[in-house]
């Protein structure tokens, strides 16, 4: 065992010095009081826990994984890869998801575990939601969660990097409007840019199809949905490689950022919320991740979790807080009856397909280079972009009533969500976005591997809708995932039309002369559409965009958190992670996941100053 007190300055290498304690020896908390408990040291746990210590607070932070400040993997971006099955670092949990007729998804779900947790390990892509999509959260009836709230804590934590001449040159551009410069997560261009004569092809062959104009920046939204950009990242370019700059990195490491008032034990998962009769959180169980002997430790003021969309529904559950059914069944004593916990899940499913590159350009790294910076160049695509011609009838199709109805209630029936209103109310929300506001419905990237040009996409705002439970009372099994991807007819129409716009880019005249085999995979060149979508359920897996689990509505809409991220039916008690959304975000999660941190430090120091 072993305690560490340290810090990593922002631009240099570690450094020891006083202030946050970070260990993995359980004897330094258990029976302790702290003023706050969280559960998860991801990134809306440390940036929360930060903000809080900052007051002066006492602060716990229980993560399940470990701490690995200098792990190479984890710094060094184009080192990601190496973190796949690696036993040493261990810094992901690996998920089992099942389909809905209980059989095993082939490819296992990513979820961060280690200290910075999924901002340790995701592919650091940065860019912002449409602002209408904050403004359907406060539509909801959540007061204080619009655009004007939001967006400016996404740019409070920003430090952008402007593009130089040269990433200037080979396609990178910014606009000035949307980003931050004070805040302290790098964001950049790499060095050198990746595939920049690739990069090209794409947003003229993108372009062309979904009749999307290529702009600056991809956080510059047109018409709310449409971008078409290269890929900005939070990382930096340290003169050697190009740094993650992850919320480990930029929140919890550096000198700046010490706090005497921060406990972080790592290596511990927490099992469940303590309570009073009066149902008053006041602590936490938990216990070696390995497993072992479980352990408390007290909250003065609150407990909140931080585990994600697909931990903190567990928790919660563990804690009798869910369906009464559900928890019961597993022996565990109900608390308070809050059936849409672990419900109305939501990820983007992505699959991709590749061309065969002629020999010729295949060691061009203008063309292909072999990194590991995932999606150089991405389009954002609306309902128009999509469909074409076919947009109004779409359209209409989602806006009919009856279709409403019968679409709630095929995801009532799946258990998906609580009851019927919930699910209208969810669905229609979500419709709007992609009707009336034209929020993007499609992500499509343009990457490429060794040999390979391959264009990956998924839907955006997915109307399928899965569910997250626990499978055992044990504190140390995980718990049973099944997102339903492509149960919706929507999901399905769109998946089928922007894979056949994928293979159409691919053969197009934009790449005819560097393709030699235009359709080196996936369904045949003359297949049906529920060939492709059998396809598609075979191929496509989440994005690991995870929401919706502890949705963030009104108590009688199917909620699990106020507005003020208060557990309905509990006091002392909030989720302060992105299970809180209700709907799925058109931007890679990560920068509302910043907003969502920082909006919850703030309702918590609101309650206490």
């Amino acid at each position: 065992m072993k305690s560490l007190l340290f810090s990593i300055a922002v631009l240099s290498s570690s450094s020891y010095v006083s202030g946050t304690v970070i260990t993995d020896d359980a004897s330094t908390v258990v029976g302790k009081t702290f003023d706050f408990v969280i559960a998860g040291g991801g990134l809306t746990g440390l940036v929360t826990a930060n903000k809080i210590s900052a007051k002066g607070y006492t602060v716990l932070v229980i993560e399940a994984g470990k701490n690995l400040p200098d792990h190479a993997p984890i710094y060094d971006v184009e080192r990601r890869g190496e973190l796949n099955n690696d036993p040493a670092t261990d810094c992901n949990w690996h998920y089992t998801a099942t389909y809905p007729n209980g059989t095993d998804m082939a490819t296992k779900v990513d979820s961060g575990k280690c200290v910075g947790g999924s901002s340790s390990i995701n592919g650091v892509m940065w860019y912002r939601p449409a602002p209408v999509e904050y403004d359907a959260l406060e539509s909801l009836g959540n007061t204080g969660w619009s655009a004007n709230t939001l967006m400016p804590f996404v740019e409070a934590v920003e430090h952008n990097i402007p593009p130089t001449d040269v990433q200037r040159a080979q396609g990178a551009n910014y606009n000035p409007r949307f980003h931050g410069f004070n805040g302290l997560v790098n964001t950049s261009f790499p060095t050198p840019m990746r595939i920049p004569a690739t990069q090209a092809l794409y947003k003229t062959a993108i372009s062309s199809a979904y009749n999307i104009a290529v702009n600056d920046d991809l956080s510059d939204r047109k018409d709310n949905g449409m971008a078409l950009a290269s890929s900005s990242w939070t990382l930096w370019y340290d003169g050697q490689i190009n740094r993650r700059s992850s919320a480990a990195y930029a929140f919890t490491y550096p000198a700046s950022q010490q706090r005497d008032s921060l406990t972080i034990l790592f290596g511990h998962t927490v099992d469940k919320v303590l309570f009073d009769k009066k149902v008053v959180a006041n602590g936490i169980q938990f216990g070696p991740t390995g497993g072992g002997t479980l352990s408390t430790v007290k909250a003065a003021k609150e407990v909140l979790l931080a585990g994600g969309s697909l931990a903190s529904p567990a928790i919660l559950e563990r804690s009798g807080i869910g369906a009464k059914k559900l928890v019961k069944s597993f022996g565990i004593t109900s608390l308070v009856d809050l059936p849409a916990v672990g419900l109305n899940l939501q990820d983007q499913p992505g699959t991709g397909l590749s061309a065969l590159v002629k020999d010729q350009f295949t060691s061009n790294t203008s063309f292909i280079d072999g990194r590991n910076i995932f999606a150089p160049v991405i389009g954002l695509a609306n309902i128009d972009n999509v469909f074409g011609t076919r947009a109004a009838a779409v359209k209409a199709d989602l806006l009919d009533k009856k279709k409403l109805k019968a679409r709630a209630k095929a995801a009532v029936d799946a258990g998906a969500m609580v009851d019927q209103n919930t699910a209208e109310y969810i669905f229609g929300a979500a419709i709007n976005n992609i009707v009336n506001q034209k929020t993007a419905i499609a992500e499509i990237i343009g990457e490429s591997y060794p040999a390979v040009f391959t264009h990956i996409f998924w839907p955006s705002t997915p109307l399928s809708r899965g569910s997250v439970h626990i499978q055992s009372a044990d504190a140390f099994a995980p718990p049973k995932i099944i997102p339903r991807f492509w149960t919706d007819d929507f999901d399905n129409d769109l998946g089928v039309t922007i894979a056949k716009k994928a293979r159409d880019v691919l053969s197009g005249s934009t790449f005819a002369p560097y393709v030699a085999v235009p359709a080196a995979d996936g369904p045949p060149v003359n297949a049906t559409d529920a060939q492709w979508l059998e396809w598609l359920n075979e191929s496509a897996f989440g994005a690991s965009h995870w929401t919706g689990s502890c949705a963030m509505l009104p108590k009688g809409k199917g909620g699990v958190v106020s507005e003020k991220l208060k557990v309905y039916g509990t006091s002392g008690l909030r989720v302060i992670d992105a299970s809180i959304l209700p709907l799925q975000i058109t931007s890679h999660t990560q920068s509302t996941a910043y907003a969502i941190a920082q909006k919850a430090a703030e309702l918590v120091l609101a309650d206490y100053n």
